[in-house]
């Protein structure tokens, strides 16, 4: 990233994380492992030497890709899914989560499916993801998964280490601080740890 001056992202509902590093967010600074939500206008630039962030946008399924440009910069577009399961008609109110998951080595997630829908990505371990359509397999840190919340899905790691993945969901605007999973079979809680980052209340 060009550490001189800062790249501008157009207004958007952004939840960004910095993975490597530390960055300067419309003028507050984010080291590793801290997040925010941002509304509006995105002023990032990289305090590092090397600053890696993780960024989930809210935009209309027509609007252009708006990659950051500079110096020692790359940009990777990991995802895109339009949200179909969870209506978002402008003006609709709703939750913009950002939360984490540590799971054991070689746990087997049970049977569940989510209040809504949200965009995973993988931080430490390997994953599989089956629902009824897809099988993600052997999913590396820095992947990125979609899922849609009413899909049954079946989850199982690495037995070397703990699987964690950070994702960002939009949730009914009355599931504060509450788990967005909804289990479909017995899911013994000491199995996995839930982190909730933020949980923003919203207005598409």
């Amino acid at each position: 990233m060009d550490w001189e001056r800062p790249v501008r992202r157009p207004n958007a509902q952004r939840l960004i994380y910095v993975r490597h590093g530390s960055v300067m967010a419309n003028g507050t600074e984010l080291k590793k492992d801290e997040y925010a939500y941002i509304f509006g206008m995105l002023d990032l630039k990289g305090i590092a030497d090397w600053s890696e962030d993780w960024r989930w946008e809210l935009a209309t399924p027509n609007a252009a890709p708006a990659l950051l440009s500079g110096n020692g910069l790359q940009t990777i577009p990991k995802l895109s899914r339009a949200i179909t399961t969870l209506a978002i008609e402008p003006g609709t109110e709703r939750r913009f989560r950002l939360d984490s998951v540590t799971s054991i080595a070689g746990r087997v997630t049970p049977r569940h499916q989510d209040h809504g829908p949200g965009i995973r990505c993988l931080y430490q371990g390997t994953f599989n993801v089956q629902d009824a359509p897809h099988l993600r397999a052997n999913q590396s840190p820095g992947d990125a998964w979609w899922e849609s919340g009413v899909d049954t899905v079946v989850a199982w790691h690495s037995t070397q280490m703990p699987a964690i993945f950070i994702r960002a969901m939009v949730l009914p605007i009355d599931l504060k601080d509450e788990m967005s999973n909804i289990w479909l079979a017995d899911s013994p809680s000491s199995q996995s740890n839930w982190r909730l980052s933020i949980d923003q209340e919203i207005t598409i």
